[in-house]
């Protein structure tokens, strides 16, 4: 395992942008809503997220990527509004919201790039593919429909999918790192039957891997350095 100490300053990190104006406020226990948009025009909005959250979507991390940090990085909730440059993209927002984390949060931390395994999602079968062209531009769906009480099958259903989504599906799925090997650009509809464990309480909760050679892809693992950021400090903002 390596180590490579890279710490955000407490104090505002002048190499990278920040907001124009931003609000962090205690989020609302009794809410269900949970949230976040990074929208064009340098807009962020969180509502009731955690600082683990916050930090994800900065570092656009997958959660097994993300270590340390004090108890309340996890049960604490915030709602953030953040406005920046109006011609930032989603990348130079995230930036942005790197630099509240490191003033107002007053967040520190370092890398560490582990050997571990990954998985690459490739063609199994250019001949059975099951990929059909997204019908209609849209927003991303993703469907699960149970076939029956007792039953150990659930039908699901991708829309306006790349293959990178698929992959990022697959790593929070997974709990280890999937890479897009498929070189396929665009998105795709498809659909797969996927066989659930019968002692899985939650019915709509079912491996998708094993089913992916239904629509010609397959997974094949091996091992590669994957990077991770350890929370060394945070403490909670105050109020504006």
């Amino acid at each position: 395992m390596g180590i490579l100490a890279i710490p955000m300053l407490a104090q505002p990190n002048l190499d990278l942008p920040a907001f124009e104006v931003a609000s962090i406020r205690p989020g609302d226990p009794n809410s269900h809503q949970r949230r976040i948009l990074v929208s064009p025009g340098g807009r962020f909005n969180a509502d009731n997220v955690s600082l683990r959250s916050l930090i994800e979507e900065a570092f656009q991390l997958k959660p097994f990527q993300l270590s340390g940090g004090p108890r309340w990085m996890d049960s604490e909730i915030f709602s953030v509004i953040a406005k920046g440059d109006d011609s930032a993209n989603s990348d130079r927002t995230r930036l942005m919201l790197q630099s509240l984390l490191a003033e107002r949060f007053q967040v520190t931390f370092h890398r560490e790039t582990k050997e571990q395994t990954l998985s690459l999602l490739m063609v199994k079968n250019k001949d059975k593919l099951k990929l059909q062209t997204a019908k209609e531009s849209g927003r991303y769906g993703l469907g699960t429909q149970t076939s029956g009480r007792g039953a150990t099958s659930n039908h699901v259903t991708f829309r306006n999918t790349s293959m990178a989504r698929l992959a990022d599906v697959l790593t929070r799925q997974m709990g280890h790192m999937v890479e897009d090997q498929t070189g396929f650009t665009g998105e795709f509809d498809f659909e797969f039957d996927a066989t659930r464990d019968e002692a899985e309480p939650n019915p709509f909760i079912a491996p998708y891997a094993p089913a992916l050679s239904q629509i010609g892809l397959k997974l094949e693992s091996r091992k590669g350095s994957v990077d991770f950021i350890v929370v060394d400090h945070a403490q909670k903002p105050s109020e504006n």
